[in-house]
Formats: structure tokens, sequence, C-alpha cells
């Protein structure tokens, strides 16, 4: 069996919270799905379809398309919506997943899915060729796949595993009863033929084919691209989970190198360009060079990235490059107000060293929006609520408090829970106290909000934005018309509307009034 035809799948809601960025402001396209697809593309046609965006019924596309293979990002796992997607797949095509989810839960997903025939471990891009290329998952390298004895209608698209001998590295599990091989039965055989293998992740493939994309995706009513230029981050943060590779292990920083960098940015047609690292600027030289490469090259792009206090701390030269080159706005990982906090959380900078990064970006007309964590373990609320004047202090233009949460089977986790009268709450595996539970969390989540955006404050937001020098290439005016036009939707959509309330006054529940007497 050659599979010819790959469909290229991210099953995930268009109203799933987690995928709308900033309140719905930018959608990031699913990178691993799209080096996978890049990958595929070179053996065989693949359309790529993301239902985030996606207009026309899966159905449809499916029944035009015709695959005789389907390949699904589970990277956050299933919901609802997405079991019905996967379940709801045509019985005589060939499914496979991949992802993080079922690269720490391969079981789960098999027991999940019956439908479900192969599972790529890891990244998935070099198991993805090597399965085109052999026509088979027998002796594919991190791939496990469900043995089937049933015989498969001829020209089904799904191939017809014949139990063989065990080629080296496979072994066989059972989630059934397994009828005699040579037995004709109805439904499938639950045998997993496991080939376990950990490919190396190899930066070079995250140069992805934008000619495989079929949508736009959004940022501020612009045209929207995000790149992933390094792997892994070398900061030891308590609480953080991103220095963590898909097989959940601490991941050597690796960075792409800068021309290729800049060659992905000049090829996208986005006007404003997301770097999704966790660690952009761990290595300064590699930013000058990519910012001389831009620069250079008259690339005109806004550019955004996830930077830490480190780098910005490093020289005010280099801050002033990177608004040259086109780095419009920073995502900055503050966390804390207080030195004692900032050394709890490992976060390897003080609150000196903050202070000097913002004097360096006060130079500059960068966007700023300050990270910061609420319910950290001997933080008061009065240290909660100076998070406002702080950052006032500093000169964010944009703060966001975050209730912390410990990862589940984390040491952080455990730290927490060394703490006595501390305990983890909700699905999202909050950290909350005996004396500031969740709804008062809450409430000092909307007193930062209140004290912190005033008029003026979000004025003068607007005329620094407007002032960058990559807003004045690209047209002032354009990209205060896409800012209005965000805005606006923002306060039409009620979905919008109702989450802003409960952000600013509260989640009101109805009371119920007393029934009448007579």
């Amino acid at each position: 069996m050659t599979w010819k035809r790959i469909l290229c799948l991210y099953p995930y809601s268009p109203t799933k919270k987690s995928e709308q960025l900033y309140g719905g402001m930018a959608i990031i396209n699913p990178i691993g799905l799209e080096v996978v697809a890049t990958a595929a593309a070179r053996l065989a046609e693949v359309l790529l379809v993301d239902l985030r965006l996606e207009k026309r019924p899966l159905a449809d596309l499916i029944a035009e398309f015709k695959p005789d293979l389907i390949a699904v990002s589970l990277n956050w796992g299933g919901d609802e919506f997405v079991d019905n997607v996967l379940r709801s797949l045509p019985p005589d095509v060939t499914l496979i997943v991949g992802g993080i989810f079922p690269t720490q839960h391969p079981d789960d997903c098999f027991a999940a899915y019956p439908n479900l025939d192969l599972l790529a471990l890891g990244y998935g891009e070099k198991t993805m060729t090597e399965l085109l290329q052999r026509g088979s998952p027998e002796g594919v390298k991190g791939l496990w796949y469900r043995r089937r004895t049933k015989s498969w209608p001829p020209g089904s698209g799904v191939p017809h595993f014949v139990p063989a001998s065990r080629s080296a590295g496979q072994s066989v599990s059972n989630a059934g009863p397994q009828p005699n091989s040579e037995t004709t039965s109805a439904e499938p055989v639950a045998e997993i033929v496991k080939n376990d293998y950990r490919y190396e992740v190899d930066v070079a493939d995250f140069h992805v084919n934008r000619k495989l994309r079929r949508y736009t995706y959004p940022f501020l009513r612009l045209k929207g691209d995000n790149i992933a230029t390094s792997i892994g981050c070398p900061m030891v943060c308590a609480f953080c989970g991103w220095r963590t590779n898909i097989y959940g292990e601490t991941q050597p920083w690796i960075p792409r190198p800068a021309a290729d960098v800049v060659d992905e940015i000049a090829e996208t047609d986005a006007d404003v360009v997301h770097l999704v690292d966790a660690n952009f600027a761990h290595d300064p030289k590699r930013v000058e060079e990519i910012c001389d490469l831009l620069i250079a090259r008259d690339i005109r792009r806004l550019l955004a990235c996830e930077i830490r206090v480190n780098a910005l701390v490093h020289s005010p030269e280099l801050v002033k490059k990177m608004e040259q080159a086109g780095f419009f706005m920073f995502m900055i990982g503050i966390e804390a107000a207080s030195d004692p906090i900032l050394k709890r959380l490992k976060k390897g900078y003080t609150v000196k060293m903050c202070r000097q990064a913002f004097d360096h970006l006060r130079q500059t007309h960068i966007v700023t929006l300050g990270n910061f964590i609420i319910g950290v373990p001997g933080q008061s609320e009065d240290d909660m609520l100076y998070i406002a004047r702080y950052a006032r202090e500093i000169g964010l233009d944009f703060l966001s408090p975050n209730k912390l949460y410990a990862y589940p089977n984390s040491a952080f986790r455990e730290w927490i829970m060394e703490h006595p009268g501390y305990h983890i709450e909700e699905r999202r595996q909050y950290v909350v106290s005996d004396q500031i539970g969740m709804k008062k969390l809450r409430q000092i989540q909307r007193k930062i909000y209140f004290r912190f955006f005033t008029a003026p404050h979000v004025w003068h937001f607007y005329r620094k934005a407007l002032s960058h020098p990559m807003v004045l290439k690209l047209g002032r005016s354009r990209i205060r018309n896409a800012m209005l036009r965000t805005l606006l939707g923002h306060l039409a959509d009620p979905r919008f509307r109702k989450r802003l309330i409960k952000k600013l006054f509260g989640r009101f529940n109805k009371k119920r009034r007393p029934a009448a007497t007579m």
C-alpha cells in the first residue's frame, strides 16, 4: 500500500478558548502539523485543513479530496468536539495521529479511538517520510499501529496489515481478545505493534511550506504568521513547562541559523509575524545578526516575540536595533514585583535588573505586555495589588496577572504541596491557599486591571504604537484602522462582551427569586 493523498487535519473547535490568543486577537497556525505536511508534500499530494478557520463541512472536503490517509495533530488531547470529529472520519481511510498527547499517552489514544490505525511518536515528520517511502507501517521507526486481521475491501485505501514475524525493535501488546489469525472477523483486532524510537528534533524542519496553507491567520485584523526559530529554553523558572520537549524531558536550546530565519520571514506575506520561541533572544549575537539581515534586506514586518528580562538588560543598543528591524511587540515574563518572589520562582534576575531593562525599552516605541503571577506561596494580597503600580512605574503598556498553576508530576507541584495551607484546584490545576481562594484571586485580578488601565494610559499606548518606525513604513493609517477594527469587532462579538464583563465585574450568577405564595 502506498499512500498518495494525505489530509492533514487540525481538529480543534473555532470556539475553543485556549486556541484564541489574547482574547481572539490572534490565532497561531498549527506549526507542528505544517512541519509534517511539508515533509509529506515531498512524496504525496497534501490537503491541510484547520477546523478553527475552515468554512466548508469536513465531510465535503473529504468527499472531494478523496484522501487515502488522514493525519491528525492531537497536541492538546481530545475533547467532545475533537472526539466527534475523529470518530466520524471514514472507516475506509487510514487514520494516523501524532503530537504531544499521543506521544505521552499512546495507549489512551488507541483506547479512545477504535478507528485509529497508526500513531507517530515524537517529532512526526521523519516517521511520516519513512511511512510514505515504505508504503507500509512494518518496521517504521517511532510508529505504533493496530494490526488488523480482517479483510479490508479492495481499493478501500486501508492497508491490510498481515501478521508477520516482528522485526528488531518491535513489540506487540493486546488490548482485547485475539481471534485466530485464519479466522475472518467483522471487528478489527486490538493488537498494537510498537516500534519505539525517538527521533531528535531537527530545527531545519521548522521552515514550513506556506504554499500548503489555505487560511489567513489573523493578528489585529491584519494578516498574521507564526514562526519557530528555536526550540527549548535554558532558563530554569520553577513553574514553567516550556523547557521540556515532546517527550516531557528537558530540551536543550537549539537555534536555527539567522539567515534561515530571515529567509522564512521574507517568504511570508503577513504583516505581523509572531516568533513563537520559548526563548527567542537567548543568544544576543544571533538576535543582532537577524536584525542586521532584516535591516539590510529592508524586510518590512511587524515582529512580536516572547523575550526575557535577561536579554533586554544586555544592552540598550541591541534593543534599539530590534526596534529598527521591526520588532513591534515584546511579551515579557516579569512574574513578580519583589526579589523574594522572583527568587522563589527561579527567574534569574532581580527587580533592579527589570527596571534597567525597561529603561532601555523606554528609549523605543516597542509595545510591551508584561505577564505576572499571583498566588505564589508567601505572596500577600498587598504584594499582588502592588503589581499594578509596579507595572506603571517601569512603563508597561499592557499587563496580564495570571493565576499560578502547577503541572502534574512536576517538582514545582511537590514544592507547592510542601507549604501548609496551599492546595490545587480546578481543571487547570490552579494554586490556591486557605487564606486566598479562587474567588479572591479573581477579585485581585480585577483590581489590578482597574488600577492599571485608565483612559490616559490607553491613549498613551495608542500614540506610542502608531509612532513605531515600522508602523510608519507600513502606513500609519492602515495600522490604525486595523487596531480600531479589532476593537470594534471585539465589542460587537457577544462572546467577547460576556468574557469582558466577567473579567471586569465578576462572575455573577442569577439568583432565583423565591416562588410566589398564594
